[in-house]
């Protein structure tokens, strides 16, 4: 598989949220904020590149030394999704991160859609539900992914993101109203409240689980599991500590 293609994946997954600010502030593992802001990651070093806005001074910081907010930030951010990768394929380890990724918040998405539908619409039936949940994602998910290879090759930032988002949105509630046989503000109804609450309900779920964890066990987690394989960071060592 190239490159190429998990990471306009990634880049969809990002795109349902929003984009985001590559400006916001971000944070040293011992809670200082950066002295600039990232302009750009190496792949291999496993490091960005923060730039001072009055000075322009640029300097490389590894990876291991942001906090867990700015590590997960930098995961879906355009500095992460648009630097080069080496090699052509990708580790059946970073394959699998990604079919995670996908599977387990598309559970959640699929159940509230489910339930939301059959309030909305009063249809109870199951197989309707996964119709209409997968045929309007994938063609959600084409737009996204449309748009999302605009926005690496053209550059266009927020933008290209804005426009992806209100065409998607405006177009898949026709899809729904068909599946349904319902209007099509009902249909944008049901597409946007159950995106809206599973972010929600995935978001608390990460927060709790951190809660209950604790900062150094969710961190080494997230070490572990998902920043290692993504490439975002590599193996500690007793430098990066």
């Amino acid at each position: 598989m190239h490159p190429r293609l998990p990471t306009l994946v990634l880049a969809s997954l990002a795109f349902l949220s929003g984009p985001i600010p590559v400006s916001a502030a971000w944070h040293f593992r011992t809670g200082e904020q950066l002295p600039g802001v990232p302009v750009s990651f190496d792949s291999r070093e496993k490091s960005v590149t923060v730039r001072e806005s009055l000075t322009d001074k640029e300097t490389n910081i590894p990876v291991r030394k942001l906090s867990l907010r700015s590590r997960q930030k930098l995961l879906i951010s355009p500095l992460f999704l648009r630097a080069e990768r080496e090699g052509d394929l990708w580790p059946v380890a970073k394959l699998r991160l990604l079919a995670f990724a996908i599977a387990i918040p598309g559970v959640i998405f699929f159940f509230l859609f489910w339930a939301i539908a059959w309030i909305a619409t009063g249809r109870f039936n199951p197989i309707l539900a996964l119709i209409g949940f997968l045929g309007s994602w994938v063609i959600v998910a084409i737009f996204t992914i449309c748009y999302a290879f605009l926005e690496m090759r053209l550059g266009g930032g927020a933008k290209i993101f804005a426009v992806g988002i209100t065409v998607a949105f405006g177009t898949t509630p026709l899809y729904l109203s068909a599946v349904y046989n319902c209007s099509y503000l009902k249909g944008l109804g049901v597409l946007l409240s159950h995106a809206t609450i599973a972010i929600f309900v995935i978001a608390l779920m990460i927060t709790s689980a951190e809660l209950v964890a604790g900062a150094s066990v969710a961190e080494s987690v997230w070490n572990r599991v998902v920043f290692e394989p993504a490439g975002l960071i590599g193996p500690e060592d007793t430098s990066s500590r």
